[in-house]
């Protein structure tokens, strides 16, 4: 009898969610900013701070957004570094969060200097798991993008000065 108030329950939410899926709209998630935590001769921490617009009446949890940032220089695919956050929380509306990004200064460079320009074409894969409370769903990312090197470490002078 447990069992059959269980799949009662989850074939209930399913259709709730199902049906109201099509009245969902899909959040627009932008880049809005940086701030250097940590720069050492071996890394460059970053905490990246996204900004989500959830347009939707409901929210939704992420249990982990997860990714690697690769350099695409000269048809080469170079591991610049990993970031990653758990447990972010959606509402609706406007939402913002970080997440701590730590970069290899030495693979950095060696991409610069390959791609002889300081601004130097990325890639981002990875994963985030939303949680739906009847189950996960893992969303994959896969972002290409443009980077100026040049901007972190300008950032970072003027944070120095500043201090």
């Amino acid at each position: 009898m447990e069992s059959i108030k269980k799949l009662l329950i989850l074939i209930f939410a399913t259709i709730v969610l199902v049906g109201f899926s099509g009245c969902l709209e899909k959040p627009e998630i932008e880049v809005v900013g940086h701030k250097i935590q940590k720069l050492n001769a071996d890394n460059t921490k970053i905490d990246i701070v996204v900004l989500v617009e959830n347009p939707n009446p409901i929210g939704v949890n992420l249990d982990e957004v997860s990714f690697d940032i690769y350099a695409l220089v000269n048809g080469d695919k170079i591991y610049l570094g990993h970031g990653e956050q758990r447990d972010i929380k959606i509402t609706s509306g406007n939402n913002t969060f970080t997440i701590p990004v730590t970069l290899s200064n030495k693979k950095l460079v060696e991409a610069v200097v390959k791609s002889k320009s300081t601004k130097v074409p990325v890639q981002i894969i990875g994963n985030v798991t939303v949680n739906l409370i009847v189950t996960k769903i893992n969303v994959a990312i896969d972002i290409q993008k443009e980077i100026d090197v040049s901007e972190i470490v300008k950032d970072e002078i003027k944070q120095k000065l500043y201090l």
